[in-house]
């Protein structure tokens, strides 16, 4: 073979790989959203909310609707594009759905609660966010269709908010998520030592981010502004920890079974267990299992190699097939898709009180 004809054959190779590439790739639009459930907050955080939507290969050429995953990511972790070179090859290769993507911004170091200090996130998130999705983007708009995960602190979040706010996810799925939080028997562990309770919030800056992530729960579920922390600290012994606090950590099936109404309307809860141990949540994500079981939740175990952030793609993917195959929408036609009523929805949901 000549050197022109091998460079020939090279370069169209070359080309058809891009090509296949390019072809089997789907595109992301970076959006910001003014939130008014984030603007009143006391810290300064922005109320220009950026996201990442990620639109299957496809997308553009069709009519029809599409499920919808929210990914919420770890402590101080900006929406970027970690997670699109995996979707793309796994829907590619027929192992996930084409799905719509949404990636949340969460750089400053968010527990997405509704507090009155730090914002109503809970509110963003729900009343804000989704809506804004199923607006711009054609998304089988009801909660069979949407699915809500996350990693780490973002996991602790992804699976309170359905069961927080029924009626809006049908499917959870969590990478190693921090589920000793909101639990009072963890308190003085994780990074928070006894003197912790001799900080003040004037030096919330300075603390650590445990320290910031359990300050940010507890002016979520029991503030207290003439607390030095700024919220009411539970018993260092949690022999007897206040109602606000149990009703947040799902280690207890107690606090599942009472947030029923959101955990029966899940037709999926996938829970990545890392295989390590050191610098992990494994053990309470197993506890969390347990908890699920016996609270009579169908739940199922994701077994992740490796280390707390390790592999996240993968362990993404992993997590995105449970869910995905438990809500088996399919692609509805738009004008038939019976999207959430959400004035309706807002004024059913019960009140939730927030402490001033």
């Amino acid at each position: 073979m000549s050197h022109e004809r091998w460079y020939s054959l090279a370069l169209y190779a070359l080309l058809a790989g891009m090509w296949a590439t390019r072809a089997e790739a789907g595109t992301v639009a970076l959006h910001d959203i003014e939130s008014e459930a984030v603007a009143g907050n006391q810290m300064g955080i922005t109320a220009t909310r950026r996201i990442l939507v990620y639109l299957p290969d496809g997308y553009a050429e069709t009519l029809r609707s599409y499920p919808v995953l929210y990914w919420i990511p770890g402590w101080e972790t900006p929406a970027s594009r970690e997670y699109f070179p995996a979707l793309d090859r796994a829907i590619a290769d027929g192992k996930l759905p084409p799905v719509i993507v949404v990636h949340v911004d969460v750089r400053e170091g968010l527990i997405l609660l509704n507090s009155p200090v730090f914002g109503r996130w809970e509110d963003f998130i729900t009343d804000e966010l989704v809506p804004f999705v199923d607006g711009r983007c054609r998304t089988v708009a009801s909660p069979a269709g949407r699915a809500v995960m996350g990693h780490s602190s973002g996991g602790y979040a992804a699976i309170m908010l359905p069961l927080l706010l029924p009626g809006i996810w049908s499917a959870v799925g969590l990478n190693d998520a921090s589920m000793w939080a909101g639990c009072p028997d963890e308190m003085f562990g994780r990074g928070v030592g006894s003197d912790f309770l001799n900080k003040d919030f004037a030096d919330y800056a300075s603390f650590s981010g445990y320290e910031r992530a359990r300050t940010q729960i507890g002016i979520a579920l029991a503030a207290d502004p003439d607390a030095a922390l700024g919220f009411s600290v539970p018993d260092g012994t949690a022999t007897r920890p206040p109602d606000e606090w149990r009703s947040h950590c799902l280690l207890d099936p107690a606090a599942i079974t009472a947030l029923g109404e959101g955990a029966r309307g899940l037709s999926a809860v996938a829970v990545g267990v890392p295989t390590e141990i050191a610098g992990t949540n494994r053990d309470e994500n197993i506890r969390l299992l347990t908890a699920l079981r016996q609270a009579g939740i169908e739940s199922t175990h994701v077994f992740t190699h490796g280390g707390h952030g390790g592999d996240r793609p993968r362990r993404f993917i992993a997590l995105a097939k449970v869910v995905t195959d438990a809500m088996n929408v399919g692609f509805p036609d738009p004008a038939i898709t019976a999207p959430t009523a959400w004035g309706v929805l807002k004024a059913a949901r019960a009140p939730r009180h927030i402490h001033e």
